[in-house]
């Protein structure tokens, strides 16, 4: 494996130059192929290759990537195999509905790993990803897209526009029932890739997924991902009834740093995708701890197997919960108790195959070795309310797993619930006398610090210029693994008044302490004290506990 060591080359490269040089310390790896390659522009190319006349090192690095690069162009475009290599390769091809052949995958980024035919394995460029597929064949998406890409439900695009010197290149598309995910590149005029974010919040770029009559599709979520190379856009159909032909129509104002008009529409057609969907209706409910979980269908499409189930309190747990909360609404306010927090139960749950193999899961049980909770070969997950949220009705929710390549019966294993109470616990302390630690409910937490922030924001009139004002709550500390998470606070001056407080920055890391407690941090905001007081109290008002079921709940996800 040839590997370059950036650390080291730097400090040997500087330790080479004259002391006014030193401000061009040496390129990194993928700048240095791209001058090889070409794809600099006038001014780039002159600074490396004046860094060069002056770097030995880099003078080596040079001589041995092209070395590389012509190894690599005589091996992928001309390879030389046996005279049986595709019978045996046949043989050995396990088959998954219309999969094709790949050799080999590409994994994308500052330097990109591929394994030839001979067994060789070398550090390249990323440009020679467009030898053998797209950012649908590498690791960098998830397995559902990878499977998906070897289908007939992916269409290459090959569609461009270019503007301004710059090309918006779209690539593939993958029409599936469960989702629609389309990748492209953005290069200059002298065909390097430049940084493929497409800015919606401005409102002058917008993509949209239009049905067969034109009109815009109301979309559950939809998301955006890229690498050195390509952006990846994704429309979620989880909850979208009655579409199955349209386009994608992408409407770009601003890319790549400059301003232009770049207008591309792809058609969608998931006939194909429906013709490999399979949904089985489930429809069975079971009552635990309080809470009423109903397991309503799953539908196994070709680049996920996706899960639906809702929750809900029982009619008496869900009265005493709001009775509970509206005596925390008295003490403090409805803003602050009941105004965006969901009360609502949910579950953690695996699947499994008939031999008992865990396949998939989401739950905090799922690693002894983690505090928080995790997932295996999930994809995402979205869930829909009934009503208002403090209304507390059922939550409708749909999982996404990476599909299995092999056929086999599963099962839907409910194991955990999580479920959220009102808590009494508070503590005072004064600002200026930090750290304070303090113990509640298998947590040992420090205050490590609270500050007032101001920021300015200056709108597009002429006036007013805003200015916001935060106070800040910095907590570390560590925690047993089935501590409840503690998930709403409220901050009290020493007047007696509450405010609305953001639980914003709370995460649960790897590192443990010799009690085996996992590291807790945790940042809370608040936009309506001014000033941090000589005195403060914070108020736990809700959290949630992770529950164990003794008597786990295992349903066929087939057809019985």
């Amino acid at each position: 494996m040839l590997e370059i060591n950036c650390t080291v080359r730097r400090k040997s490269c500087v330790d080479t130059l004259k002391k006014e040089d030193i401000s061009m310390i040496c390129p990194k790896e993928d700048e240095l192929l791209a001058y090889i390659d070409g794809f600099l522009d006038d001014e780039e190319t002159k600074l490396i290759k004046q860094h060069i006349g002056s770097c030995p090192y880099c003078q080596q690095q040079i001589e041995v990537m092209e070395s590389e690069k012509l190894f690599l162009k005589e091996t992928l475009q001309t390879p030389k195999l046996p005279d049986d290599f595709a019978e045996n390769v046949v043989v050995q091809v396990v088959p998954y509905k219309q999969k094709s052949k790949r050799h080999w995958k590409w994994g994308l980024g500052t330097a990109a790993s591929v394994l030839l035919a001979g067994g060789i394995l070398l550090s390249v460029n990323p440009m020679f990803a467009e030898l053998v597929g797209g950012i649908f064949t590498s690791d960098n998406v998830d397995e559902g897209l990878q499977i998906a890409i070897d289908t007939d439900i992916a269409t290459p695009v090959d569609i461009a526009v270019t503007d301004a010197g710059i090309t918006l290149h779209v690539e593939h598309l993958i029409a599936d029932t469960s989702r629609i995910a389309l990748s492209y590149s953005v290069t200059n005029s002298k065909g390097k890739r430049l940084n493929p974010y497409i800015d919606e919040e401005s409102k002058k770029n917008v993509v949209t997924l239009l049905n067969e009559n034109n009109e815009e599709v109301e979309l559950s979520s939809r998301g955006w991902g890229n690498t050195n190379d390509y952006g990846i856009y994704e429309f979620s159909l989880l909850n979208v009834e009655n579409f199955s032909k349209g386009i994608i129509r992408m409407d770009v104002k601003e890319l790549g740093g400059k301003s232009g008009n770049w207008q591309i529409e792809i058609p969608v057609d998931l006939a194909a995708a429906y013709k490999h969907q399979k949904t089985v209706e489930i429809d069975k409910t079971v009552e635990v701890e309080d809470i009423e979980v109903t397991l309503n269908e799953v539908n196994y499409a070709t680049s996920t197997t996706d899960i639906s189930y809702s929750t809900q309190l029982t009619d008496e747990a869900k009265r005493k919960l709001k009775e509970s909360i509206e005596e925390k609404e008295k003490k403090f306010s409805e803003e602050i108790v009941n105004t965006f927090f969901p009360y609502n139960p949910t579950i953690g749950y695996r699947i499994e195959d008939s031999k008992g193999e865990v396949l998939g899961y989401y739950n905090i049980y799922g690693r002894d070795d983690l505090g928080h909770t995790v997932d295996l070969n999930m994809i995402g997950g979205i869930g829909t309310f009934e009503g208002e949220v403090k209304d507390m009705e059922h939550i409708t929710w749909v999982d996404s797993f990476v599909p299995e390549k092999e056929h086999s019966d599963l099962y839907f294993v409910l194991d955990t619930v999580y479920k959220t109470k009102t808590s009494d616990f508070s503590i005072t302390f004064k600002p200026s006398e930090l750290p304070y630690t303090f113990e509640y409910n298998g947590y040992e937490l420090t205050i490590d610090e609270v500050e007032r922030k101001t920021d300015f924001s200056l709108e597009k009139s002429w006036l007013p210029i805003k200015r916001q004002v935060t106070v800040e709550l910095h907590m570390s500390g560590y925690a047993e693994q089935k501590a409840p998470e503690l998930a709403l606070w409220a901050i009290e001056d020493e007047s007696g008044k509450s405010y609305f407080t953001f639980n914003s920055g709370s995460s649960t890391l790897d590192e443990t302490d010799d009690q085996n407690r996992f590291k807790r941090e945790v940042q809370l905001i608040t936009y309506e004290l001014q000033d941090i007081p000589e005195e403060m109290t914070l108020h736990l008002i809700a959290e949630t506990e992770a529950i164990k079921l003794e008597n786990e709940w295992r349903v066929p996800l087939y057809a019985e």
